[in-house]
């Protein structure tokens, strides 16, 4: 620590000798300094920590004094987190400089151990993540983060507090998603920390699974002719081999309905199709769209791929993949503009609807495409997550 920053410690915070009842310490110097409301959220946070660690099985000693220290360093200005971070030499991102408020968690982790001299690192942690949350998130972290929450003053301040108390009785996880829906819904108007921004993604991935064990087609392989599918849930393109993509299919979306199609057949048939040679996905995925509904492309999300071997000899075209290859999987919004251009090397679409997803998944259902069925709602419940 540098004589600039210690200095600056020492206007607001006494030497604390290790005799001291830590919490005494604590409340003597946020009355020192008018700070008697963070002082009761303290108290309140510390309580409700308490109350979790009993509950899911963790130190209710190391929930209570995470609860006690958490928002320590709020003391400071925004400008003296900022300066202070700096000379403490903590990491700073673009997204702390925007809001240095939420350097009070990183801080107040660095007072517990500097401080006061405590090293367990499942308090650190809880302490340094309280505010935005971590990818890898431990017990104690949650419940740090869950007893924050539910904690804040009022209703007005906090209108997801009511329902993050009772998902708290249940599961933190359950918790904690009521938390980053709420955020997520407020996103525009706010400065999303990339902790935190990662910690949606983990869960969100992990209610896909959730919901994908529970689907009966997706969840298992598929026979579609010669070939074999199984479906793969994915948060970025990052995670396949984009030189196996050799067919792009999409959940086309009007706001919050879908949009189906039969062909002249009276088959409900998956929108979409495969790439012409050297074409890229994307721009399969606009040529596609308009084919097959006369529609434009507005957006499209990447949420999974379907894991393709087929047993036929040769390619279904000579320039894709063989016998492997990736079925990239998209929900994405959608206008209308005309009636299908139904080229002659292609399937013949008789039928484009906007619908609900219910009445999407009845109808895919009633003419035996459970596959289907399961991709429209998979597609849909992820779309409404992000």
């Amino acid at each position: 620590m540098n004589d600039i920053a210690k200095q600056r410690l020492q206007q607001y915070l006494e030497p604390y000798n290790p005799a001291q009842s830590i919490p005494a310490y604590i409340e003597s110097t946020f009355r020192k300094h008018q700070h008697q409301d963070t002082w009761q959220h303290s108290l309140k946070v510390a309580e409700q920590a308490v109350i979790l660690a009993e509950r899911y099985g963790a130190d209710p000693h190391i929930a209570q004094y995470a609860g006690y220290l958490h928002d320590l360093s709020t003391l400071f200005t925004d400008q003296e987190k900022y300066e202070l971070a700096q000379q403490l030499g903590i990491d700073i991102i673009k997204e702390e400089q925007q809001v240095p408020y939420v350097l009070h968690q990183k801080l107040s982790s660095w007072l517990a151990s500097e401080w006061f001299g405590l090293d367990d690192p499942d308090l650190l942690s809880a302490i340094k993540c309280h505010t935005t949350l971590y990818p890898e998130l431990g017990l104690m972290d949650k419940i740090l983060f869950v007893a924050d929450k539910c904690s804040w003053a009022s209703e007005h301040s906090a209108p997801f507090i009511h329902q993050m108390k009772a998902a708290s009785e249940r599961s933190l996880d359950e918790a904690i998603i009521v938390y980053l829906d709420y955020v997520w819904q407020q996103r525009e108007q706010m400065v999303i920390h990339p902790w935190l921004q990662a910690t949606k993604s983990i869960f969100d991935m992990n209610q896909t699974r959730q919901l994908l064990s529970t689907l009966p087609a997706l969840s298992q392989d598929i026979h579609w002719g010669p070939v074999t599918a199984r479906f793969q849930p994915i948060i970025s393109l990052e995670e396949i081999d984009t030189s196996l993509i050799s067919n792009i299919s999409i959940v086309p979306m009007v706001g919050n309905q879908v949009v189906i199609m039969q062909l002249e057949d009276g088959r409900w048939e998956l929108p979409g199709g495969t790439l012409e040679e050297g074409e890229h996905y994307v721009t399969a995925l606009e040529r596609e769209v308009m084919e097959e509904m006369g529609a434009t492309l507005i957006d499209y999300q990447v949420f999974g791929y379907f894991q393709c071997t087929s047993e036929a000899d040769t390619p279904y075209r000579p320039y894709i993949p063989h016998p492997s290859f990736i079925r990239l999987t998209v929900y994405g919004q959608v206008q209308l503009n005309h009636q299908p251009l139904n080229p002659s090397d292609g399937e013949q679409v008789a039928v484009v609807d906007i619908v609900s997803i219910e009445e999407a998944i009845k109808r895919l259902t009633q003419t035996g495409r459970q596959d289907l069925a399961d991709f429209y709602r998979l597609g849909y419940d992820i779309s409404l997550r992000s």
